[in-house]
């Protein structure tokens, strides 16, 4: 008689705990099902969270049903625990597994920042890949306190000279503070172990950011910090054409009457020493030529149709290389 009472138990405890796994798993369907599509939006995580922090927070927008049961599914597909950095696509009504589908897959857009480029240069290169409006980004450019917390010896607001040009990851609709915080971590990067110290920062970039403009060559780069320092020696005009340019804010060929007519702090044409700021945000080969100029007598140097550079140490020898490189253009029109 004990043994049929145990044999019955046992029988009904399996029942009950087969009913408790097919109507879990009920709920556990219903729960994580989707509803209707909403639009798609872009949800960015600046920093590495949590994958249960992430998901409460998609249930309170709306995105999925439950949270709750989002986590048990995400135990049961072995999910990671956190959620990188980044840009993801989601949308109101989505699924749980949509949801720890989509957390897996960050959006990716390659997008080229060029060197040489200015602030307003590269905005509209961002609003035509859509990552964020060029206006939000030239504004966001000029709020280096947001930026504080990574400890870059920032100057005069701006944030030019800091944004590193380069390929980033930068999916449509990230933000402008987000471009704008992964070009000053790429600067960190870049320029760890240069030497660029609180001191010697503001006048670096500067430098660097005129070479960048001026030469690709590292070691024309490193000639023409040499010609900079001579001259600022000699308490001569750098006389550099780019940064007229950046004054107007408009890059094209000068002609001789912008000289004196643009009247700009950046016009080293008319005004002596170094400019009041980067006129480009460098590379890390710019700045270290700037912290590494060769030693010389030169104080000119002109482009010539090769791209290469030619120095001189005479406005006479100068004048020479002027007249040389105008008779070349001349023999290579049609």
């Amino acid at each position: 008689m004990a043994r049929r009472k145990s044999s019955a138990f046992k029988k009904g405890f399996w029942l009950v705990l087969m009913a408790g796994i097919v109507g879990g798993g009920g709920w556990l369907k219903v729960e994580t099902d989707g509803g209707t599509h909403g639009t798609d939006v872009t949800e960015v995580l600046p920093h590495q969270q949590r994958l249960p922090t992430v998901l409460d927070e998609f249930q309170a927008k709306g995105y999925i049903k439950s949270a709750y049961a989002t986590k048990i599914l995400a135990v049961l597909r072995s999910s990671k625990h956190a959620v990188a950095p980044g840009a993801y696509r989601v949308w109101t009504g989505m699924s749980s597994a949509e949801a720890l589908d989509s957390l897996r897959n960050p959006i990716k857009q390659l997008v080229l920042i060029p060197e040489e480029k200015w602030i307003a240069q590269v905005a509209p290169i961002l609003e035509t890949k859509k990552v964020c409006k060029a206006d939000e980004y030239i504004a966001m450019t000029g709020q280096a306190s947001k930026f504080k917390d990574l400890g870059i010896p920032f100057f005069d607001e701006s944030l030019e000279g800091f944004l590193y040009p380069d390929t980033y990851n930068l999916a449509p609709g990230i933000g402008a503070e987000w471009v704008v915080r992964r070009q000053l971590m790429n600067f960190q990067k870049r320029t760890a172990g240069l030497n660029l110290t609180q001191e010697n920062m503001r006048r670096t970039i500067i430098i660097a950011s005129l070479l960048e403009k001026e030469a690709s060559d590292f070691k024309e780069r490193q000639m023409i910090a040499g010609v900079i320092e001579n001259r600022l020696l000699r308490g001569m005009r750098l006389q550099i054409d780019a940064t007229v340019n950046y004054g107007m804010q408009v890059w094209r060929p000068l002609v001789y009457a912008d000289y004196t007519s643009v009247k700009s702090p950046y016009n080293t044409y008319l005004n002596k020493g170094l400019p009041p700021g980067p006129i480009c945000s460098p590379t890390a080969d710019s700045i270290r030529a700037a912290l590494s100029p060769i030693k010389h007598n030169m104080v000119y140097y002109i482009t010539m149709p090769d791209r290469h550079t030619r120095f001189s140490a005479t406005y006479e020898e100068h004048l020479k290389n002027v007249h040389e490189r105008d008779q070349i253009k001349i023999k290579k029109k049609p």
